[in-house]
């Protein structure tokens, strides 16, 4: 089946797009005439995995997405940081403790928490703190000083420290710390 030009499936990460890419694949499959199994088969996933979507699933995997709209014919755009840096402008690092605080349950955050204890302050967010988030955190600290800080935290996740490690590698800075958590699990 190849693609049909004129029809895309566009996907969007704003508050209200699950209902919408769920309309547009479940419009599409009814379109075509096609069982969710058909379009399941054809998309290397399973029906009730097209049910969710179809039904108001908020979590998509853009990659299965993709496999969605090949086997509907379709081209999927998607539109991730739509007005995310606008979003995200944080303004000042007063603003941007305050926009953060949400993560420090433990520990009401300062502005001087960004200075005093940068590797704390970094670990939390890029463990437990969306994209928008680390965004807030790095124009707060600037770039440099923010991936720095990163190449030196150890508290944090094993899935966390292997995206931050490719992402310093891209930039060329070598992570500094080993994670602590290996050794705890070696014991």
């Amino acid at each position: 089946m190849g693609v049909d030009v004129g029809a895309i499936i566009v996907y969007d990460n704003s508050m209200n797009s699950a209902a919408t890419i769920s309309e547009q694949l479940k419009h599409r499959r009814e379109e075509l005439g096609l069982s969710l199994s058909e379009v399941a088969r054809r998309a290397g996933t399973s029906p009730a995995t097209l049910s969710r979507y179809e039904n108001g699933w908020t979590r998509f995997e853009t990659y299965t997405l993709r496999k969605l709209a090949s086997a509907l014919g379709c081209e999927l755009q998607i539109q991730l940081m739509a007005g995310l840096a606008a979003a995200t402008s944080c303004g000042s690092r007063g603003d941007a403790t305050k926009r953060l605080s949400r993560l420090f349950w433990d520990h009401a955050l300062t502005e001087a928490d960004l200075d005093s204890h940068p590797v704390w302050v970094v670990e939390r967010v890029i463990d437990y703190g969306s994209l928008a988030d680390i965004r807030i955190l790095q124009e707060a600290m600037g770039k440099a000083v923010f991936l720095q800080t990163v190449a030196g935290a150890s508290r944090v996740s094993p899935r966390t420290l292997n995206f931050w490690r490719q992402i310093l590698k891209q930039e060329g800075i070598q992570c500094t710390k080993k994670y602590s958590r290996d050794t705890a699990w070696n014991y």
